[in-house]
């Protein structure tokens, strides 16, 4: 990792980074986490599909590109003093599209989708090795077969940069942009060929989510968290930790799996959800459960932690009025914490008991299996209501606070066991513009994935939607502590439980 500690004698400092940022940055300066990937299926109109119209295309998503930028100040800023304890964002003068806008073209008989996912993958294990004062570190790349009328574009970035609803509100906003861009106005403001240039005046950036928010700790919490971190190892005594899966740092490589839900499966499973007052996050929760129940025996895993990454735009106050991106559910930045849950060995047990004896075994869901699922999402979905209601009441972001080097932080976790055995992370759903025109540019299909998270769950998982178009799920997990194998059982029993409750009869 190249030292670009030292500060830019012209670089304008905008803010210092936020818990968030920072937290992020320095798993990625020790190599523990690297990638993340939003990638849609955009709909093409019919006169911008043709060969001769090939140019007018990439023209109209260059310029939807520029407006999105121009909307989201995080998309235009560069970092320095990233070796630091106080990263800063700062001003840049101009971008160049080159770095953050490439064309994949495919011919002849070559395989859009398996291009599509390898692509993916490698992006997912990308390193940023110079992370750079000079330009953002995000792209998208445009894959596109011969002149058929779809194009994926995937959109990938350094994790301090934004996380993933800011990349959903990118994808949304530049699919806007392009059908905008429409208008036939294609000259953009500062845009000469391929390079932008940025507004001279300040950006406003967002403002960190512990800026806006407090974050008040009970003195239980804060005698927990200190008694969590600084007690012997053989006094922990808690059994739903992942103690299963030791943490390894290397080699590093994440496994990632995905599938797909169609729509009508989707409806229904979204009906059986409501009847049982749970959601998708919540359900895949309990579905979760269900798998390492039956994959894990009670000597490996007696219990369960597991997380929730949780969004908390919806609790921030008003954003300033002159803020481009408008009101801050649209604001590209990082505003997740996380929503611990445990099962402990009585609710395990009697799950366990239900199951098969043979963990080997791909099975389908008992009745009374069912009805301990429908009790599990139920109970995970107060968990993480409870935590939209108190916001950062004994929040862990009221402890990291308190962090002074990052990097040494994350490199004390990695030396602990794991607490969590999975996670889950719903980006939520896209708005496709799918009830629009047809002749207008729409999104058929969104997947996200996150590269391996070392010292997080052990696998995490990561639904995503489009209204209309069905659901993908993916899941990562690094490759040196993870069996393969194993992995894939668990999301090959997902997708088969997911399918089964689709085909429950509707009453």
């Amino acid at each position: 990792m190249a030292d670009t500690s030292k500060h830019r004698a012209d670089a304008v400092v905008l803010r210092k980074l936020g818990i968030n940022e920072k937290y992020q940055l320095a798993m990625n300066l020790i190599d523990q986490y690297r990638g993340t990937v939003l990638s849609c299926r955009y709909v093409i109109p019919p006169h911008l599909a043709p060969e001769e119209s090939k140019t007018q295309l990439e023209d109209a998503v260059k310029v939807a590109v520029v407006d999105t930028i121009m909307k989201h100040p995080m998309l235009q800023v560069g970092m320095v003093d990233v070796t630091s304890n106080s990263p800063s964002w700062i001003q840049l003068e101009s971008l160049d599209l080159t770095q953050h806008i490439k064309w994949v073209h495919l011919e002849g008989d070559a395989d859009f989708e398996q291009t599509v996912q390898d692509t993916f993958r490698t992006q997912l294990d990308k390193l940023y090795p110079e992370i750079s004062s000079k330009h953002p570190e995000w792209k998208i790349t445009v894959i596109r077969q011969g002149y058929a009328p779809i194009m994926e574009v995937l959109l990938s970035w350094n994790h301090p940069q934004f996380d993933g609803a800011g990349a959903k509100v990118f994808h949304e906003d530049f699919l806007e942009m392009l059908i905008n861009a429409e208008d036939g106005k294609r000259e953009r403001k500062g845009l000469n060929g391929n390079i932008l240039e940025l507004p001279k005046t300040r950006p406003l950036l967002p403002i960190p989510i512990e800026e806006l928010k407090s974050a008040p700790m009970g003195i239980l919490f804060f005698a927990k968290v200190l008694w969590e971190e600084f007690r012997p190892q053989f006094l922990n005594w808690d059994v739903s930790i992942a103690n299963w899966c030791p943490i390894r740092s290397t080699p590093y490589k994440t496994q990632f799996r995905v599938f797909s839900v169609d729509n009508s499966s989707l409806l229904a499973i979204l009906d059986l959800c409501r009847k049982n007052k749970t959601t998708i996050t919540a359900l895949i929760n309990g579905l979760a459960l269900i798998a390492f129940s039956l994959r894990l025996d009670s000597t490996a895993a007696p219990a369960f932690q597991c997380s929730t990454i949780v969004d908390h735009r919806r609790n921030l106050p008003p954003a300033p009025p002159d803020a481009p991106w408008g009101s801050n559910d649209r604001v590209v930045s990082n505003y997740v914490t996380q929503c611990l849950h445990k099962f402990d060995k009585t609710q395990v047990a009697q799950i366990r008991s239900k199951l098969p004896a043979n963990s080997n075994e791909d099975v389908d869901l008992p009745t009374d299996v069912q009805d301990a699922l429908w009790a599990a999402s139920a109970q995970n979905r107060q968990d993480i209501v409870r935590k939209i209601g108190t916001g950062l009441r004994n929040d862990l972001m009221g402890i990291f606070k308190w962090v002074t080097d990052w990097q040494q932080t994350m490199s004390d976790m990695a030396r602990k066991p794991r607490q969590f055995t999975w996670l889950v992370t719903n980006v939520g759903i896209v708005d496709g513009k799918n009830d629009r025109n047809t002749q207008a540019w729409s999104i058929d299909r969104a997947q996200f994935g996150l590269s391996a998270e070392i010292p997080a769950a052990a696998i995490e998982i990561a639904p995503i939607s489009v209204a209309g178009r069905g659901m993908v799920v993916s899941a990562n997990w690094p490759d040196c502590a993870v069996d393969q194998a194993f992995g894939e059982r668990i999301m090959a029993d997902l997708e088969r439980w997911l399918a089964q409750l689709a085909r429950l009869p509707r009453s």
